[in-house]
């Protein structure tokens, strides 16, 4: 990995405090980010910026929308499969496991779909 500030190669890892601003709220949290050993600036690494995005998804469904925990154990409740369950809350499958693994947020017409279920 390579710093695109000053080219530096040389990097090291250590605790962020990240702000993501999801659909107008402000999700704060501490996860680990690359810096350059030069210049401190941060240094784009896949792995760790994609783990900071799922926690801020993670967040963000916990406090304001639908866990994708929920979504599983509701799902699984009624001994539903992906397919039927997405077809009974209208949205693609490929969504719905979107919602389950925490790579997509819910929008608010299925958050008040799922919880009225």
């Amino acid at each position: 990995m390579k710093c695109d500030v000053c080219f530096c190669e040389d990097t090291y890892i250590s605790d962020y405090e990240h702000n993501y601003f999801i659909r107008g709220k402000e999700i704060k949290f501490v996860a680990p980010r690359r810096f350059c050993s030069k210049c401190s600036a941060l240094v784009y690494d896949s792995e760790l910026d994609n783990n900071a995005g799922s926690i801020a998804i993670d967040l963000y469904n916990q406090q304001y929308g639908i866990p994708k925990e929920k979504i599983i154990e509701l799902r699984n409740n009624f001994e539903l499969s992906q397919d039927l369950f997405s077809k009974i809350i209208g949205c693609a499958k490929k969504t719905l496991i979107s919602y389950e693994k925490g790579t997509a947020l819910p929008n608010d017409n299925y958050i008040i779909l799922i919880n009225s279920l």
